[in-house]
């Protein structure tokens, strides 16, 4: 695989850095521009550090995703209406992935929500729309707060804030990502101080539900890692499609974990990872990529993400979505038998070579050792489930390409 399959601008003019640029251009990688930052695509090769994922275990710097915090005594009533998800109704100490829709019913973008009680909460957010995600919900947060058809008891006691450049994240995935978090770390005790100046406090933190080395998928408790006497945040989730966890951590002790999970790294084969095999790993998964499977003109029709809605609350842009009787496009995942990397917005062609549709995502599977992708149908005389085979124009070459069902991958139980 071409270490360049990957859609990633190279222009890093004016980017932002991660607190651990200087830690990746010791490690010599290969820095690219995306989402406004400048971060490495990979350090040896992409199809290396995929592999290594899937089979070992690999430490990634996303510290360019953004975090929101809301926090007061109406910020679950509040968080339920700008998102798709009941996130009032889940238990502290867990996470749901929900949708920002705008009125008429497109994603603004996909997130996930960390609810620490029910009067505070942090948004974790995809860093090209963190700015825009943060003035949508400040938007909305003054628009309810003034308007006159709203209760005036409702959502006065509410605070947003942007925390994106104090908190660092990094991500361990893999199979044997047990074994490079579980002996380096402890769980903060039930009489932690709540009045010290800690990160945990950062989120009016109360109390772990259970032990972090129990924690299922889409749980987080607040642990410390005990030699360097650092506190963090850790979740069981990841974008990978592996066992894994992210770690939240204040962005000034961020290079001193960075080296002190690399120093044990014998214990998992671990290895740095880059956005190369971030995106890679992604997309055998079959999880979306905003810009790619979604955005502001895709609804959660469109790409499959209906389950993703609460039929138990009004929220902004369901009212449109009701209006919707037929979805004006339909997601596809499809496999190629040739060598030839399929593009975002490469046309997709029928068996008569006309236009019926436009590429999502390509890349190379590393694990399956083919191309694949995802594609929009948007040709409401093709009925999506009788689509068997279809072309791709690519570059002038019609590659024949085979509907699959996602994921490529599953993880191993």
């Amino acid at each position: 695989m071409n270490n360049k399959n990957v859609n990633i601008n190279e222009n890093e003019n004016k980017n932002k850095k991660t607190p651990l640029y200087d830690k990746h251009l010791a490690l010599g990688a290969k820095i690219v521009s995306f989402a406004g930052f400048s971060m490495p695509l990979y350090y040896k090769s992409i199809i290396d550090e995929h592999l290594n994922v899937r089979n070992h275990s690999g430490l990634f710097d996303i510290s360019h995703m953004g975090e929101i915090i809301v926090k007061g005594k109406d910020a679950g009533l509040f968080l339920d209406f700008v998102l798709t998800a009941d996130v009032s109704s889940i238990f502290p100490n867990t996470i749901a992935y929900s949708l920002i829709l705008n009125e008429n019913g497109g994603v603004i973008d996909d997130l996930t929500v960390y609810k620490f009680s029910n009067e505070s909460y942090m948004i974790v957010a995809n860093a090209a729309n963190t700015k825009k995600d943060f003035a949508w919900i400040h938007t909305q947060m003054i628009n309810l707060q003034k308007s006159k058809l709203q209760d005036q008891s409702k959502f006065q006691d509410l605070t947003v804030e942007n925390y994106s450049d104090k908190i660092g994240l990094l991500s361990v995935q893999g199979p044997k990502s047990r074994n490079i978090i579980y002996p380096l770390a402890e769980d903060i005790s039930d009489n932690y101080d709540k009045s010290k100046n800690n990160f945990c406090n950062i989120f009016n933190f109360q109390y772990n539900i259970k032990p972090f080395k129990e924690l299922s998928h889409f749980e987080f408790s607040c642990i410390k890692f005990k030699e360097i006497n650092i506190e963090a945040v850790i979740s069981r989730s990841g974008y990978t499609g592996e066992f894994g966890f992210e770690i939240f951590v204040s962005a000034d002790d961020i290079n001193k974990l960075w080296d002190y999970i690399l120093d044990n790294k014998e214990l998992s084969n671990l290895t740095p990872i880059g956005l190369g095999a971030r995106d890679t790993l992604r997309f055998e998964a079959a999880l979306p990529l905003y810009g790619h499977e979604l955005d502001e003109t895709i609804n959660p029709y469109d790409a499959g993400l209906e389950k993703y809605l609460s039929k138990n609350k009004d929220f902004i842009g369901k009212e449109a979505l009701e209006k919707i009787k037929n979805k004006e496009k339909k997601l596809i995942f499809f496999k190629l038998a040739g060598k030839q990397i399929p593009r975002h917005m490469q046309k997709i062609l029928d068996e008569n070579l006309k236009p019926i549709g436009c590429v999502a995502s390509g890349t190379y599977s590393p694990l399956n050792k083919m191309p694949i992708g995802s594609a929009y149908i948007s040709d409401s005389n093709v009925i999506p489930s009788s689509l068997k085979n279809f072309y791709i124009d690519i570059r002038g070459n019609f590659e024949k390409a085979e509907v699959v069902n996602p994921p490529f991958h599953k993880m191993k139980k």
